[in-house]
């Protein structure tokens, strides 16, 4: 099959890509507006459904952005410690914040539906050039833009299916969670797009070189497939010259390839190096990714979250390989080493699975299309990709009635407060805090601290497992705390050690015992369930 878009109604063909794009995103919505439609009383809807903790640490790096600050400092840790230029893209969105208007988690999900519109109009302008075919086109379009796993069977099964909690591995779950895994993997298609069809001239070099180094600074660890990806899609393209004997089609593409791929290394090389150093020179920092380990998947929760797009794309791996088709090599390539990381033996091995799904529903896409389909009757051939696309399109129906579902059961008197919403009073105290003391240290039970930073400002005793320097402890001293477990003495040693301002008293705190403080903290702020003290 020839590369490339060749038909005639070429710009009608982008308006049906463009509509299915708004379809996509529109469903990406659907359990938001559930959650913020039926928030009970009393109550508002924080905003963030996919994984609450991290989300809100989004929220509390844009409120740094918005607050002033181009370095990021670690907000749920108490100890003082120097900045770093790390985390741009939300310090950004944070000052667009400040500067807009408009509250943060409208701007957090106005960028997350932009950068998912990216995301799948990178996506159709990276399949124009895989395959020549409208057939072809259109079936890659869907299955990779909307298609999930099995998470449905797994959960009967009493598993865990990546496709329910992995975000990062999945074109529609990505911009379902937050917005930079979407323009992540926008940046990533843009990238192989201008390695594996260079433009001429100065863009050959200049368009890959600038999405690495824009995905460096989005998404730097994303960078580790997409470095492997590019050097095995070399040797690969290399290799198939050489067995073909195809010497003077080497010879005009090594200039113009290796220009293109060098080009993403030196420009998003500096920034890894950056990061690097910041990682291992700056205590706080330094100890923050030692307690940030993300141990990879089962290899159950792996498949069954894949689902029918990786026992499809076995099939496509084998066409493209029997094809030697080059463009197809490279999403062989893409998957293949990325499975690959996920299963080496480090800290981050769950990061390393960044967008997974596309080259696998990609290639699922062309051995479809390429070998299972042209063996079936007409109809059955029909039905094969109805099929094949029902599937998909199931796995992403359970995954936004899983969240708006659970959103609802949040709602019972019994389970709040939770993670996704917070009382009035709440807001209302943690909009004093904004105003009175930003970047000073709170204590609050583990789920208020959580939220303070993103809404308040303010450092936190303990908020995050990941993010607090030495969590189980200081999470355990938070609680034995607000029990009334913790001693005078030990009390003065944390207030002292840390530099605690206040303590905030509100429905969470009140559930783990504590009601009202003693004669060494004054109230300065109350407003129903809710009472901000000062140490003194």
């Amino acid at each position: 099959m020839a590369v490339g878009s060749s038909d005639q109604d070429h710009a009608p063909e982008w308006r049906w890509a463009l509509g299915w794009a708004l379809v996509i995103l529109a469903a990406s919505c659907l359990p938001y507006l559930v959650a913020w439609a039926t928030t009970p009383p009393g109550y508002q809807f924080g905003g963030i459904l996919v994984n609450p903790l991290d989300g809100n640490s989004y929220l509390a790096k844009m409120r740094q952005g918005w607050l002033g600050s181009w370095q990021f400092r670690l907000s749920y840790t108490p100890e003082p410690h120097s900045g770093a230029f790390i985390f741009l893209f939300y310090l950004a969105l944070g000052h667009v914040a400040r500067f807009s208007g408009l509250p943060l988690i409208a701007v957090f999900h106005a960028a997350r539906l932009l950068a998912g519109l990216a995301l799948l109009l990178a996506l159709y302008s990276f399949i124009c050039r895989l395959t020549a075919d409208r057939r072809e086109r259109r079936l890659a379009y869907v299955l990779t833009g909307a298609s999930a796993g099995l998470g449905a069977l797994g959960v009967l099964l009493g598993t865990f299916p990546i496709d329910l909690w992995v975000p990062e591995a999945f074109a529609f779950f990505s911009l379902l969670a937050n917005p930079h895994f979407p323009l992540g993997l926008a940046l990533m298609l843009m990238l192989f797009g201008g390695v594996l069809w260079p433009a001429p001239g100065v863009r050959g070099w200049l368009v890959p070189g600038l999405a690495g180094l824009a995905l460096a600074v989005v998404q730097p660890f994303a960078l580790v497939p997409v470095y492997a990806t590019v050097a095995l899609w070399n040797i690969l393209r290399i290799a198939c010259c050489v067995v073909r004997k195809r010497w003077a089609e080497l010879r005009a593409s090594s200039g113009v390839t290796v220009g293109s791929t060098a080009s993403v290394f030196l420009f998003s090389a500096p920034v890894l190096v950056y990061d690097y150093r910041v990682y291992t020179a700056n205590p706080a920092l330094a100890a923050w990714a030692a307690q940030n380990v993300t141990p990879a998947p089962t290899l159950t929760d792996l498949v069954l979250g894949l689902g029918v797009v990786g026992l499809l794309a076995v099939v496509g791996a084998a066409v493209v390989i029997h094809r030697r088709d080059g463009p197809g090599l490279a999403l062989l390539a893409w998957g293949g080493v990325t499975l690959l990381l996920v299963n080496l033996p480090f800290a981050l091995q769950r990061r390393a699975i960044t967008g997974v799904e596309v080259p696998l529903a990609l290639l699922a896409a062309l051995g479809l299309a390429r070998w299972l389909m042209p063996r079936l009757p007409g109809l059955w051939a029909r039905r094969a990709a109805g099929l094949s696309l029902g599937l998909g399109l199931s796995g992403n129906v359970f995954l936004l009635l899983v969240l708006a579902l659970g959103a609802v059961g949040q709602q019972r008197p019994s389970e709040l407060p939770g993670l996704l919403y917070l009382s009035r009073d709440e807001a209302a105290g943690m909009q004093w805090l904004l105003s009175h003391g930003p970047d000073q240290v709170v204590l609050a039970a583990p789920r208020t601290g959580m939220l303070l930073p993103g809404y308040a400002g303010v450092r936190v005793f303990y908020g995050h497992p990941f993010e607090t320097i030495d969590a189980p402890l200081k999470q355990l001293q938070a609680e034995a705390f607000l029990r009334g477990q913790l001693s005078a003495g030990e009390w003065r040693d944390v207030r002292q050690r840390f530099g605690v301002s206040y303590v905030f008293l509100g429905p969470a705190e009140r559930q783990l015992g504590a009601d009202r403080l003693g004669a060494e903290f004054e109230p300065v702020f109350q407003q129903g369930e809710v009472t901000i003290y000062r140490a003194l």
